[in-house]
């Protein structure tokens, strides 16, 4: 699934009598309008007369997130006696496996709703196979029931801590190596040596692909973004979290034509 934004229209000029005001009216929204590098973590005000938009690569590591929630939650909940272990260890065992799944597999739409179609009917299936007490399905429920999975206390907030501080490492990074996309040119940023690449925006487009349907529920709306410049790939900015409100500011900011006002 793709979006795209086209190429940017071409500046015009015009004379006013007003210039001075409009100009300096021009500077003041500019000088406040600039946004944040820390946008790139969550984009703000997306609406507003944006002078750049910042968008980073985030590292695998975030889709780790439920795992690391579950963990957090089963070790309290197991240390308050609020649940037992097994029921714990199900937790665990259930967000691990969702996580390596959403990391080794990548589901577009069409195989996503392939997928899902076929839970169901292996759901529907094993229920009507189980009441109508089919040998194979009964050994197979009793197989799986009988297991016991169980994590310590120590081990399951051992695990969060991992999961926790490399989550922490890899949310760095973004802000270290970034794109700063301007209405003129598309500028990649890695600090602190400064600019590494730049784009102009004549002649570019900018669009969002979904690869997997999982990530982007993960990730809240993101994706991947796709710099074309000449129908050309130039950069693939992946991974990008609430890509979907960030091109909603790119749609504003690029979309408009600017004015110059001489005196």
């Amino acid at each position: 699934m793709t979006e795209d934004i086209p190429p940017a229209a071409t500046p015009s000029a015009s004379s006013s009598p007003g210039g001075a005001a409009s100009d300096a009216g021009a500077k003041s929204r500019s000088k406040h309008d600039k946004g944040s590098i820390w946008d790139v973590y969550y984009p703000r005000n997306i609406d507003g007369d944006l002078e750049s938009v910042p968008i980073a690569s985030f590292p695998m590591i975030i889709y780790f997130w439920p795992s690391i929630v579950v963990l957090l939650l089963a070790g309290c909940f197991q240390s308050w006696g609020w649940t037992s272990d097994v029921t714990a260890g199900w937790w665990v065992t259930g967000s691990l496996a969702f996580n390596l799944m959403v990391i080794v597999t990548d589901l577009d739409q069409k195989k996503f709703l392939i997928v899902s179609l076929l839970v169901i009917l292996g759901a529907v299936g094993l229920w009507i196979s189980h009441d109508k007490d089919v040998a194979l399905i009964s050994t197979v429920s009793g197989w799986i029931g009988a297991m016991r999975p169980t994590y310590g206390n120590h081990t399951l907030f051992l695990l969060f801590s991992i999961l926790f501080f490399f989550l922490g490492i890899g949310l760095l990074n973004p802000r270290l190596n970034y794109w700063k996309f301007e209405p003129n040119e598309f500028v990649h940023y890695i600090q602190p040596w400064g600019r590494d690449q730049s784009i102009p925006r004549q002649g570019s487009t900018v669009s969002r692909e979904v690869p997997d349907v999982l990530e982007l529920l993960l990730t809240f709306g993101g994706g991947t973004l796709v710099i074309k410049r000449e129908s050309q790939v130039v950069a693939r900015i992946q991974h990008v979290p609430f890509l979907g409100r960030r091109m909603r500011a790119l749609e504003k900011m690029l979309g408009v034509t600017r004015v110059q006002v001489e005196n």
